[in-house]
């Protein structure tokens, strides 16, 4: 049921398929829901010390010096099914702390498809962003993710395609493929590296000196592999920044502080 459920959402958005690298959310997502009738509640913050001074597009709000606030409450379903969303809030220099925009969410999690360790799903997002966030003000994301995690290690891949649903580059896609590989330390804790790019259109791919990727260290405070969480509480803190032409910070602090309930 979820793969089909999986498969359907995926053909019925493609046809729908503006975003960049999202500054709000950083994050790869792996397969974790809450479990049925059971609330979750995530904090991202982040915070750009070193970025672009001047707008992007007109009326936009540049990162420099930003700091951007996240909420995310989400409720379990089904154990394939998750629903969320998001409120979002920044704090920028000169013009104070501002209402960022909010996003609804499904995520939907198939059974193991490559057998024990293996995982695939789709997060599927609808938001609307004021004039000084994004250009255009209606979108969707599209975040397929899929990988493997063992004792010892976790690969994890999102090819996301980003769609505006308004403006003049409506109903493009756009490629921002983000990835993941963390080593499980046994120590209650994991070192990674986290990978986001913005690639351009699908049907106009970037040239490289213009693609924007960004690159952080993170890691996750958890359980040893393979016992039962004793603990509600996720987080994840990185630094990074991005390399290359279209990357418009270049050293950001991030966390993911979660509690479930």
């Amino acid at each position: 049921m979820p793969a089909r459920c999986i498969a359907a959402a995926l053909l019925a958005l493609w046809a729908l398929p503006s975003a960049a690298f999202d500054r709000f959310e950083i994050q790869v997502y792996q397969p974790e829901l809450n479990e049925p009738g059971h609330l979750g509640l995530e904090l991202h913050t982040n915070y750009t010390v070193s970025g672009a001074r001047e707008p992007g597009f007109p009326g936009e709000i540049p990162p420099w010096h930003t700091g951007r606030f996240t909420l995310e409450p989400a409720l379990g379903v089904t154990p394939w099914l998750e629903l969320g969303g998001y409120l979002q809030l920044m704090d920028a220099p000169q013009h104070g702390v501002r209402y960022a925009g909010s996003k609804l969410r499904a995520k939907l999690v198939a059974p193991p498809p490559f057998g024990e360790g293996s995982f695939l799903g789709v997060n599927l997002e609808l938001g609307w962003f004021p004039a000084e966030v994004e250009q255009d003000p209606w979108s969707t994301e599209i975040r397929p993710f899929l990988g493997w995690k063992g004792r010892w290690l976790l690969v994890d891949v999102n090819p996301i395609l980003g769609v505006a649903l308004s403006g003049k580059d409506a109903f493009r896609v756009a490629l921002e493929p983000a990835a993941k590989v963390a080593f499980d330390a046994q120590l209650g804790f994991a070192v990674g590296v986290e990978y986001y790019a913005e690639l351009g259109f699908i049907d106009a791919i970037r040239p490289l000196r213009d693609q924007a990727h960004y690159l952080f260290g993170v890691v996750d405070v958890l359980e040893s592999y393979g016992q039962r969480s004793s603990s509600p509480w996720e987080i994840n803190l990185g630094v990074g920044g991005g390399l290359g032409g279209g990357a418009d910070q270049q050293l950001i602090l991030k966390s993911i502080v979660g509690r479930s309930f």
